[in-house]
């Protein structure tokens, strides 16, 4: 019994490893989850960092998302892509086991994936170069499972 309540527990606390959508960047988050700035009328600088379980294109998938819902609250129906950069990071490493000292044990890497965009905000779509997004599309269909 007390095997199946371990085996339980911990596939719970795996599947909920990968930061979440919905995580507002603070201290309380290990500085992981959203950010957004306003850097103008209609640019906005909107980034996610996502802990060790969190791939690039997750975090790629969240700020498209992210930016789409800024430009909707901000009453534009489009936006484009000025900027944008992926990093994944050692954020810092651990060491343990009982002989950790001496090169026996395990060792930890702690690693974050950080996308940054700079999104300008569109009223129309017409005569914009490069690759505009529908902020409603994006919204109905990127899913954050």
């Amino acid at each position: 019994m007390i095997k199946h309540l371990f085996t339980v527990l911990l596939i719970t606390l795996l599947a909920a490893c990968a930061t979440p959508y919905d995580t507002k960047k603070s201290g309380w988050t290990g500085g992981m989850g959203f950010s957004e700035t306003q850097l103008g009328p209609d640019l906005w600088q909107v980034d996610f960092t996502g802990n060790n379980y969190t791939d690039r294109d997750t975090t790629k998938k969240y700020v498209l998302k992210k930016a789409a819902e800024i430009a909707l609250r901000e009453g534009y129906p489009y936006f484009k892509t000025v900027e944008a950069q992926t990093a994944k990071d050692t954020v810092g490493a651990t060491g343990g086991g009982y002989f950790g000292s001496f090169g026996a044990g395990q060792t930890y890497a702690n690693t974050s994936t950080l996308t940054n965009i700079t999104a300008q905000l569109l009223k129309t779509k017409e005569g914009q170069a490069g690759v505009v997004y529908d902020a409603n599309f994006l919204v109905g269909s990127v899913s954050t499972k």
